[in-house]
């Protein structure tokens, strides 16, 4: 079983390819407590950034694009979601708990993951979804410290809504976390940190990242020397082209 920094594990996954161990467990936590040793959770249960002409939502809170662990984790009696417009996150445990309870419109988006980086530390899982989903959100974190979110053009299109007695109002997004297709190019450095393991379950590929705020020390120090360090080459990518540095 493998340790976890701090007690607190984020998690990035794919449920499907491992849908059988699930249930073999009992459902997703004691799946993911029968391979590491946590007391708290966090994990995406992000919206997608709304473009500026379509209606804001009916309701709150919207549709998840983050699949079956952000719905999952967001409806245990003991967890917390919280009212970012874009990109908020469900979780459980104290600490969790009093980060997402501030993560509003007013917060960057990936504010839960750089506060719990200071303060705590933490550790970080992707599984079932290495190859469509690759890198760790603490490169987002590093992006918008070091101003580069900022200057994503995409962020012009986008709105982020918020409601307040009864009505909504919006905002031209401050940010755009941008591209992460290319993300893996930070791997080796992980691992020339030892901080990074490779495993399987059940075939299925698993990666973790035993210090966010180690990954997060060697992302701010590469993207800090050059911001189009994750550039993932595709000339359709409006993303990676659209962008002021």
């Amino acid at each position: 079983m493998l340790q976890t920094t701090s007690g607190i594990l984020y998690v990035r996954a794919a449920l499907k390819p491992v849908a059988r161990s699930i249930r073999d467990n009992g459902g997703v936590l004691p799946f993911l407590r029968s391979h590491f040793d946590f007391e708290e959770l966090l994990v995406p249960h992000f919206y997608g950034a709304r473009p500026f002409w379509r209606a804001p939502p009916d309701s709150w809170p919207p549709r998840t694009n983050s699949g079956a662990l952000g719905k999952t984790i967001a409806n245990l009696p003991n967890s917390i979601l919280s009212s970012h417009p874009t990109h908020a996150f469900a979780g459980i445990g104290k600490r969790v708990h009093q980060v997402l309870a501030t993560h509003d419109s007013s917060q960057p988006c990936f504010m839960p993951i750089g506060e719990l980086a200071d303060h705590d530390d933490f550790s970080m899982l992707l599984f079932g979804c290495v190859d469509e989903s690759p890198g760790f959100s603490t490169v987002h974190v590093a992006q918008y410290r070091l101003g580069l979110s900022q200057r994503h053009m995409l962020r012009l299109l986008t709105r982020w809504d918020k409601q307040l007695d009864g009505s909504w109002s919006s905002i031209v997004a401050p940010e755009s976390p941008g591209c992460s297709a290319s993300f893996s190019k930070f791997y080796p450095y992980y691992e020339a940190d030892c901080n990074f393991v490779r495993g399987t379950w059940d075939g299925v590929e698993w990666l973790f990242v035993p210090s966010a705020r180690r990954a997060l020390a060697i992302e701010m120090e590469l993207l800090r020397k050059r911001g189009r360090f994750v550039d993932c080459g595709r000339w359709k990518c409006l993303s990676c082209r659209l962008r002021l540095y």
